[in-house]
């Protein structure tokens, strides 16, 4: 029997009006908030709260070619409040610079 194995990918991005007025663009990533639907997914990820959160929960699970479709500046100002094990915080912070 041959076994497949489906990767992570990204299904589009959306994009995201933060409260200072600054638009970003994230990728839909089915997996990272878990139990939603692509379509329920792209709608929340309109909520500047959604979007931090999905991204924290990106920095913590998601391997490095999600995160590398995520902005890096957005990335590296929600890295402090992702609680990140020091190996993989210091792994991530050096693919941002």
């Amino acid at each position: 029997m041959r076994r497949t194995t489906n990767f992570v990918k990204s299904r589009g991005t959306v994009r995201c009006t933060l409260p200072a007025g600054q638009e970003i663009r994230v990728p839909v990533v089915p997996g990272i908030l878990k139990h939603l639907t692509v379509e329920q997914l792209r709608n929340l990820l309109k909520d500047p709260d959604v979007v931090r959160k999905y991204t924290i929960e990106a920095l913590n699970e998601a391997p490095w070619p999600v995160l590398c479709k995520f902005p890096a500046e957005w990335l590296k100002r929600c890295i402090g409040d992702a609680h990140l094990n020091p190996r993989r915080a210091r792994a991530i912070a050096f693919l941002l610079a």
